[in-house]
């Protein structure tokens, strides 16, 4: 069984114009969701045991807290996953190490939200339906592939959808 989590960048600055596309950095906001995330996603069930990273500068910083928070889980930045499309992300996801059996992609929509769609296995489930809504930035969807024995073995419609959050919506602190 495989585990696959898509994490989109956190909140980036756009308050300089003249600053290319590639080298925004998060704002404040995603500076805080980028923490906020690092420490949900280590501590949660779907831990990631390796990590596929853009090295767009958002997806980095967004990544940066998160792989201090995991520690020795191996981070490989990667150039091809800066605005990927879901042919080339499934591709990256492909060539992930098999001893990996949770493996996390920090990258950026519309590549993850199309790729979430086509991996949901029911794309009318609960969770599907929501992620099909958008994936804002920080958000966090995890994938379950009950037959998969190799990253190699992943396909379109394939995956139960586990897992949807944001940011905003986990941050909240509980009622109980």
């Amino acid at each position: 069984m495989k585990r696959l989590c898509l994490l989109r960048h956190a909140k980036s600055d756009w308050s300089d114009p003249a600053s290319d596309d590639f080298s925004r950095p998060l704002n404040a906001r995603g500076e805080i969701a980028a923490d906020f995330m690092a420490d949900y996603i280590a501590q949660s069930p779907y831990r990631p045991d390796h990590v596929l990273c853009s090295t767009a500068r958002r997806a980095s910083q967004t990544c940066a807290p998160l792989a201090a928070s995991l520690g020795d889980v191996p981070v490989t930045y990667v150039d091809a996953l800066y605005h990927a499309m879901p042919d080339a992300l499934l591709a990256l996801i492909h060539g992930a190490p098999d001893d990996a059996t949770t493996l996390l992609v920090v990258a950026h929509n519309p590549g993850l939200v199309l790729l979430a769609m086509a991996l949901a296995r029911d794309p009318e489930d609960e969770v599907a339906l929501r992620v099909a809504n958008g994936v804002p930035t920080g958000g966090f969807i995890v994938f379950e592939f009950p037959d998969a024995m190799s990253w190699r073995d992943i396909a379109d419609g394939q995956a139960e959808t586990l897992f949807f959050g944001r940011p905003r919506d986990l941050m909240v602190p509980s009622k109980n």
